[in-house]
């Protein structure tokens, strides 16, 4: 597995997840919520242009604040787009 192309997905995801969340939640509070994820820099589109540490973690940070927000809504959002990308796992979930 080519660690660039897996990082890639991981900035493409999360990026594409932000902007989901923009149309849904407005982009002011979407950005807002992603920026609460420190090891994300994310641009003022919506463009997550680095991750710091673990990709997934911040994938599950992310996820856990839109979640707090919109649930189910949030939830189901990100598995289609996780579809997307077959490299990269789903979010930890306590409720398994």
């Amino acid at each position: 597995m080519n660690f660039l192309s897996v990082e890639e997905d991981y900035l493409s995801l999360l990026t594409d997840l932000i902007k989901k969340q923009m149309v849904m939640l407005g982009p002011g509070v979407a950005i807002s919520k992603a920026r609460k994820v420190s090891s994300l820099t994310v641009s003022q589109e919506g463009q997550v242009t680095a991750i710091a540490g673990d990709p997934q973690a911040a994938l599950d940070q992310l996820a856990r604040e839109y979640m707090n927000l919109s649930g189910q809504i949030a939830q189901a959002t990100l598995a289609s787009l996780l579809e997307k990308y077959p490299n990269i796992k789903g979010i930890a979930s306590g409720s398994k």
